[in-house]
């Protein structure tokens, strides 16, 4: 027979990332030698253990042991109450196992981050971001967003929601929308930076921890295109010049035709007035066909104007031991060609292993994720994307950044789309 009970309190609580023990008395009443083994059941058996896990006693013996609870630092064990039980197993007799109940309460803890996703963006009229808050603790936590413009209203920032619960081991996805208050027609851009301060308190309404502030960044653009102007003043210049020929050519011929044959042909009268009519239909179906060529001169001129294109390639890695890259591609609309003037490199998490950027086949550069978290390479001449052929941003993820199971960088593009038939 064995004699088995939990000495001291059994009920008791310990911090995440913390160590607390208990002991536990065994005592061989067998006439015989017999081996212990020594385990807990429930719930906590995942961060308990039991020192020694085995014992060896002669009859009439007995040994104190040291259960040691240990749970994580992490959202994987909620804070809360745990029932357990030490359970002890006598060798000699198999049926003779005894358990003793205990209760162990793990304490709450709050650990909080926040990403402005992406972290900047260009527009004329306005810009939408996604902030992305998640939980690391233990416990749900009630979250705050409070926007704020540090270059006193001079835009519009509005989040789809302003308060949320977030339960342990979640990630919160809420919309932000950028716009400014005045818009401008010509001009340079203008940055507009600009500020979320995220708060997190708990159920009950205290507050836990310094506010985490994520910074953004909308850059304004003017709203009129680049080839918008140089089109009008060719369509007002075709203008002038058909409007001239007509004045100058088309209206004195009519004028002298019909004095001609007025001062020639009085007897005529009829057949003169007849071909002066046929005259200005003339002239009047030229003007048609002069109104027809600016209007095919303009379409053409739109037409054959370059576009700007912005455009960003995100990644979502896996992470791989065997030095393979996961690709990531972007072609531009309608197949087109098109010229890359700027591309920004961003690693905000801090992931480690490597990015490459290719058009078609071609790799173009090559980069280790731990030396950058914000890079901007910028070609004078224009980086030549063919017809067709995508961006490809391939990435080798060795080690994912803190709290996240895949590597997420991504690059962003300023680019212009060339017009048809552009190779």
């Amino acid at each position: 027979m064995t004699a088995f009970t939990l000495l001291g309190e059994t009920s008791f609580a310990v911090d995440p990332g913390a160590e607390t023990t208990c002991e536990v008395l065994v005592r061989n009443q067998s006439p015989v030698v017999d081996q212990f083994t020594v385990d807990v059941v429930g719930d906590t058996r995942e961060w308990t253990t039991a020192d020694p896990p085995i014992v060896n006693l002669m009859p009439g013996t007995e040994v104190t042991l040291q259960v040691t609870f240990a749970p994580p630092r992490s959202a994987e064990v909620a804070a809360g109450g745990y029932p357990f039980g030490v359970r002890v197993q006598s060798r000699e007799y198999p049926g003779d196992s005894a358990v003793v109940e205990g209760h162990v309460e793990v304490t709450p803890f709050t650990e909080l981050d926040a990403e402005l996703l992406p972290t900047k963006r260009r527009g004329s009229r306005r810009a939408k971001y996604q902030l992305a808050v998640e939980n690391r603790g233990n416990t749900t936590i009630r979250v705050e967003v409070e926007p704020f413009d540090p270059e006193d209203d001079r835009i519009r920032i509005r989040p789809d929601r302003t308060f949320f619960s977030v339960p342990p081991a979640r990630v919160a996805l809420l919309g932000v929308l950028v716009r400014p208050y005045e818009r401008f027609l010509r001009g340079d851009p203008q940055p507009h930076p600009f500020e979320l301060k995220v708060l997190h308190e708990s159920t009950d309404g205290t507050l836990l921890g310094e506010p985490r502030v994520v910074k953004g960044l909308m850059t304004q653009e003017r709203m009129l295109p680049k080839w918008v102007i140089p089109a009008l003043v060719l369509i007002c210049a075709l203008g002038i010049v058909l409007v001239a020929l007509w004045y100058a050519v088309l209206v004195p011929n009519v004028k002298n035709i019909a004095t001609s044959e007025v001062a020639g042909q009085v007897s005529q009268a009829g057949s003169a007035a007849a071909a002066a009519g046929a005259a200005a239909s003339d002239a009047h179906g030229s003007q048609q066909s002069a109104q027809a060529q600016l209007s095919a001169a303009a379409s053409a001129s739109s037409a054959n104007t370059p576009k700007p294109l912005d455009f960003r390639v995100a990644a979502f890695a896996e992470p791989v031991t065997d030095g393979s890259y996961q690709p990531f591609t972007f072609t531009a609309p309608d197949g087109r060609a098109m010229d890359v003037s700027d591309a920004v490199m961003q690693n905000p998490r801090g992931d480690k292993g490597f990015i490459r950027l290719s058009v078609g086949g071609q790799v173009l550069l090559e980069a280790g994720l731990a030396n950058f978290t914000d890079q901007n390479y910028t070609y004078s001449k224009g980086l030549h994307v063919p017809q067709g052929v995508p961006v490809v941003v391939s990435v080798n993820c060795v080690t994912p950044g803190p709290g996240s199971v895949r590597c997420t960088p991504s690059v962003s593009f300023s680019a212009q789309v060339l017009p048809q038939g552009r190779q």
